[in-house]
């Protein structure tokens, strides 16, 4: 499959989608005063079963769904990071992001491929 062939809009939308339900469900956890650990393990366990079903969703129709949702993983990592460097640099006092956010990532690709295969699945059967 060549680089032309990935549906990169798709990708995207996914990985930013996907972002957006984490966001939806720790929103209510900050605005309750909630423990720092609960958005925590919110985020980090989200970051793998939110993907799954959005990579599912989108990858679904396309061929390489495994290769689209592990893809749409990397792209979520990417946008998160991003957002993170550019917030250290207009509040540079501002905590470092912790080593589990760092897995958090690995969990976006293995939950967007695993989405993928399940699309791959179905559409086998």
């Amino acid at each position: 499959m060549g680089a032309a062939s990935v549906r990169w809009g798709r990708v995207v939308l996914g990985g930013f989608l996907a972002e957006l339900i984490l966001v939806v469900f720790v929103i209510p956890i900050r605005a309750l005063g909630g423990p720092e650990s609960a958005v925590t393990v919110v985020a980090v366990a989200g970051s793998f079963f939110v993907f799954v079903p959005v990579a599912w969703w989108l990858f679904r129709s396309v061929g390489s769904p495994v290769l689209h949702g592990a893809l749409m993983g990397v792209a979520a990592a990417a946008m998160y990071t991003v957002l993170a460097l550019v917030g250290q640099y207009f509040a540079p006092d501002a905590q470092p992001i912790p080593f589990i956010y760092y897995v958090a990532h690995v969990l976006k690709v293995a939950g967007g491929a695993a989405g993928g295969w399940f699309a791959l699945r179905r559409a086998v059967a």
